[in-house]
């Protein structure tokens, strides 16, 4: 089928019952936009033909392998200074909550348990709070950490393991820091306030996706009182 708007038909009657049919070409925009738009879709190769669509899945070989850039601990030592230790802090979210998450963010949360992490400086005084999330980017799933003030802005991102061989470049801090003070009350989308990699589309979103989902939860948790407070 060709990608082309089809050629418009028009019917003249003259004397008698004869019809002379004639084939007029669309619009010149027309046209144009769907040559646009094709070249658009294949710019970016995390956009491109899936081949998981097609049956020819990649090996694994072939979609890269797993990168491991940074442990939990190290990453919350990276995003927040003066870490004397980190307590763990295991809560349950409700099915209102789990309802809540995915009508907030448009994807079902990957677990109804959440191990918050509560970095405390030298004195005991609470610096934040952090999460360790995954979210699949376009075959595999990408950990990272999200590490927030007490206010529940973004303090720092950090990924923890990457698993294919594009899109890596949503590893670096000049793509991560613009997460930096972002709320859940931000759409942390591409184009409206979160910048694209080209070549990484799958991944940012992957990335916007799981953050916003952090920010979300904490808020919830917050909001019946299940974050410690010092």
């Amino acid at each position: 089928m060709s990608m082309f708007p089809r050629l418009r038909v028009q019917r003249c009657r003259h004397s008698g019952h004869s019809t002379v049919i004639r084939a007029c070409p669309a619009p010149l925009w027309l046209v144009l936009l769907f040559v646009l738009a094709g070249r658009a879709w294949s710019a970016d190769p995390e956009l491109s033909a899936d081949p998981e669509q097609s049956g020819d899945r990649p090996s694994d070989a072939e979609i890269g392998e797993a990168h491991v850039y940074s442990t939990p601990d190290e990453a919350i030592r990276e995003i927040f200074e003066g870490v004397a230790e980190v307590s763990r802090h295991r809560v349950g979210l409700t099915s209102d909550e789990l309802a809540r998450i995915r009508a907030e963010t448009g994807a079902n949360a990957p677990t109804d348990t959440l191990d918050v992490l509560c970095p405390r400086d030298g004195t005991g005084a609470l610096l934040g709070y952090a999460l360790v999330d995954e979210e699949v980017g376009k075959y595999r799933p990408i950990t990272f950490l999200v590490g927030t003030r007490v206010d529940l802005a973004v303090e720092g991102v950090e990924v923890l393991v990457y698993r294919e061989s594009r899109g890596g470049e949503v590893q670096k801090q000049r793509f991560l820091r613009q997460y930096r003070a972002k709320s859940a009350d931000d759409p942390i989308r591409i184009n409206k306030d979160i910048l694209n990699i080209a070549g990484a589309t799958l991944s940012v979103r992957a990335l916007n996706l799981g953050v916003r989902r952090v920010l979300v939860s904490l808020e919830l948790l917050e909001g019946r009182g299940e974050l410690p407070t010092s």
